[in-house]
């Protein structure tokens, strides 16, 4: 039984690898036909056009991939992992939206895909719609989980693309430090359903993740939505005041003029000769079951992914089967790919802890035909500079982010003083009036006091007044009863004086 489901699968890989090689290669064509219709929201028109090969470039390189035309692979470290590395969630009015400490995360978190490869790593599809994060959602268990959508309809990401951190952590701006070890999320994912949250927008549809309400009850904060607002200058989000964030978004006509231009720009051709590429597996709904053969919780054997198989004539495009080739089976024999093995790492520095799988007929890989061609000096040497080239740039944005973190720890620092000086004035202001307030306070208790002392000492003095007057009212009163009771006296009779006679004048 598993022999048959290993040829059906094989078979299946080789047919599709077909159809692919015979389309016509377009700019991102696998997606963009199907995600078109989700809005952007309103953007500025940034010049003629916006260019994401001239964007880029300066932080990874341009890569001509199979079946995808022409790919993106940034200069970071074997641990990246797309919407998890260097990086926090901020819930906008578009939802929760991925803001990137990275100065050229405004477009590969936002526009386009990622696809992972086991040799090349994780690589970004341009595309031209803007959008929040484009992520799948699942919760459940006391998890919130998120991982990146393909590039192709109906894509199930394999466990350890997720990422998994407990709900009331789900808004700090330190989420990395709380991310869930990868190697439980075979466990999580059985115990975790997918959010289907989305918000109407001009008729379209965007995924939002957990409801600010949900959220909040977790954390224990009123999640407040954060307004967006679309500024000319790329690099990474800025947060702005009242409540706003300020995001670089080129608008779909400016990114479909620069695509024009991109597609005469020089790339590098990579060819994986038939290595895995993690593809789709829409089986059962995202839910992993261990019962399961074809999506078990190690989705790390070559019968859970998809390979894109080239023949053994390199001169064919890869992943097409001519029907020159005598043998044309001869391409899916596992035994004539050449697979990169690698040692024991407890640090795992594969995303998720994926483990490479071993060449399954290491009887083959001593054969000199197994071997991919050496390259020349010239192609080494220039091989040595790109990376030597890239690791210099990787070493320049780790000591941008550095600077810029310690930056930021600075005007933390800043504004925490600068907290603590305006609570310390506040507070002596606070207890100034307070003591104003008590000053004026007693001022005003002895000023009634002494209103009180007066009119006592008014009301004292009326009383007396009173009193005096009643006293004089009642001994005039006894007087005349007196008088009235006796009896009148005689008076005195005067006595008569003789009348002197005038004397003569002789």
């Amino acid at each position: 039984m598993n022999r048959f489901i290993k040829y059906a699968g094989l078979s299946l890989f080789i047919i599709s690898g077909f159809l692919s090689s015979c389309a016509t290669q377009a700019y991102a064509p696998a997606y963009d036909d199907q995600y078109g219709n989700y809005p952007s929201g309103p953007q500025v028109q940034v010049g003629v056009s916006v260019s994401f090969y001239d964007a880029l470039s300066p932080y990874g390189r341009w890569v001509s991939y199979p079946g995808y035309d022409r790919v993106w692979i940034p200069n970071v470290g074997r641990d990246f992992r797309p919407y998890a590395s260097n990086g926090h969630w901020v819930y906008t009015d578009y939802g929760w939206t991925w803001m990137s400490d990275y100065s050229w995360g405004w477009a590969p978190f936002h526009y386009g895909r990622w696809l992972y490869d086991d040799f090349q790593g994780w690589m970004w599809i341009p595309g031209y719609d803007w959008g929040p994060a484009w992520v799948s959602w699942r919760s459940g268990g006391d998890y919130y989980g998120w991982a990146p959508m393909g590039p192709s309809y109906g894509y199930n990401a394999p466990a350890d693309y997720w990422t998994f951190v407990p709900r009331q952590y789900i808004n700090s701006p330190r989420i990395n430090n709380y991310y869930v070890n990868y190697g439980r999320n075979t466990t999580i994912i059985n115990n975790t359903t997918i959010i289907n949250n989305t918000n109407v927008y001009r008729g379209n549809r965007i995924y939002v993740g957990p409801s600010g309400n949900e959220v909040g009850r977790y954390t224990g904060q009123q999640i407040r939505p954060v307004r967006m607002e679309t500024t000319n200058q790329p690099g990474r989000p800025s947060r702005g005041d009242n409540n706003r964030i300020q995001i670089y978004r080129p608008d779909r006509t400016a990114l479909q003029r620069g695509s024009e231009v991109d597609r005469t720009r020089p790339v590098q051709s990579v060819n994986n000769n038939g290595r895995p590429v993690r593809g789709d597996n829409n089986n059962n709904g995202g839910r992993i079951t261990p019962n399961n053969p074809g999506n078990s919780g190690n989705n790390n054997f070559p019968g859970n992914r998809p390979s894109r198989v080239s023949p053994d004539n390199n001169n064919n495009v890869p992943g097409r089967i001519t029907p020159n080739n005598p043998n044309p089976g001869s391409s899916v024999n596992p035994g004539n790919r050449p697979t990169r093995v690698f040692p024991d790492n407890n640090n795992n520095n594969n995303p998720g802890g994926r483990i490479t799988p071993n060449n399954p007929n290491p009887g083959n890989s001593v054969n000199p035909g197994n071997r991919p061609s050496r390259v020349s000096p010239v192609q080494d040497q220039q091989r040595m500079q790109q990376e030597q080239q890239r690791i210099q740039q990787q070493q320049q944005e780790q000591q941008r982010i550095q600077q810029q973190r310690m930056q930021d720890q600075q005007r933390q620092q800043q504004q925490q003083q600068q907290r603590i000086m305006q609570q310390q004035q506040q507070e002596q202001q606070r207890i100034q009036q307070q003591q104003q307030q008590e000053q004026r306070r007693i001022q005003a208790e002895q000023q009634r006091m002494q209103q009180q002392e007066q009119q006592r000492m008014q009301q004292q003095q009326r009383q007396q007044q009173e009193q005096q007057r009643r006293i004089q009212i009642e001994q005039q009163q006894r007087q005349q009863q007196q008088q009235r009771q006796e009896p009148p006296r005689p008076q005195p009779q005067e006595r008569q004086q003789p009348q002197q006679r005038p004397s003569r004048v002789g």
